[in-house]
């Protein structure tokens, strides 16, 4: 049997094998993002993989043995471990800024926010609690690098994904000129085309979010990504289904960016 044992880790850092076999204690037979290491093992064979990994979490203290032989989890594991295995909200998040990058997990309950990582070694992972749901938005928008600065009155560009796609994939071997042409001929706005190709040549930060709803059967999801330069932020949400091509490009400011994270993270 195990039990909660009260002391407190920092950073908890698992091997896949150590974070499978913790979740699956806790219940959760869903972890995002984390490959099951076990696919294609015997009984007897992912037996003995539980015994190496009990060591293993022993000599790190994330396991502990009590005087009767019971082993308990410290708090801090315990509770990260079960947010990121049974959370019913996630956001995959992948950006680049002049400064860093970052790509990960965020498993969010109404209390506390815990994100997941990959070490350097892909079959390591790092759970960190960001604090609650505000505390991480007011996080991200500074880690994001989003800029201060008010976009004015330039209107949402409705745009399809995959030409879109296409041209951002291409930006870096076109001039101004060419790319704003190609953001026109898709857009049939020119005012709105130059600011989002000015945006894409000066870009300082970019990336991802996959936002994710266990509904108790399967995750559903919607999908977003920004681009940023010193003056403007652009929002882009698009389609996730197969047989739509749909992608809609909009100016926002710092604090629109907040608030629609917070909004999604507490849907």
């Amino acid at each position: 049997m195990l039990t909660i044992h009260a002391s407190r880790q920092e950073t908890v850092t698992l091997n896949d094998k150590e974070f499978f076999f913790l979740a699956g204690i806790l219940g959760s037979d869903r972890l995002l993002g984390v490959e099951d290491p076990f696919s294609g093992y015997l009984t007897e064979e992912i037996a003995n993989e539980w015994e190496a990994s009990k060591v293993s979490l022993l000599e790190k203290n994330y396991l502990i043995r009590e005087e009767t032989g019971e082993l308990s989890i410290p708090p801090d594991v315990f509770s990260r471990v079960a947010i990121a295995g049974l959370a019913e909200r996630a956001c995959w998040l992948k950006y680049e800024n002049n400064d860093k990058s970052f790509e990960g997990y965020l498993h969010v309950t109404e209390e506390q926010v815990i994100q997941v990582c990959k070490c350097d070694d892909n079959h390591c992972y790092m759970l960190s609690e960001l604090g609650t749901i505000e505390d991480t938005c007011n996080k991200l928008v500074e880690d994001l690098a989003l800029s201060d600065q008010s976009p004015g009155d330039i209107p949402a560009l409705l745009l399809s994904r995959k030409e879109f796609k296409d041209i951002y994939t291409c930006a870096p071997e076109m001039n101004s000129d060419e790319l704003i042409d190609r953001l026109v001929k898709l857009t049939d706005d020119v005012e709105g085309s130059i600011a989002l190709a000015k945006c894409m040549i000066n870009r300082v930060s970019s990336g991802e979010l996959q936002l994710s709803k266990w509904n108790g059967y399967n995750w559903e999801s919607q999908n977003a990504a920004f681009i940023v330069n010193d003056s403007m932020n652009w929002l882009l949400r698009m389609s996730l289904q197969g047989d739509q091509d749909w992608l809609t490009a909009a100016p926002a400011t710092k604090e629109q960016f907040y608030n629609m994270l917070l909004m999604w993270l507490k849907q």
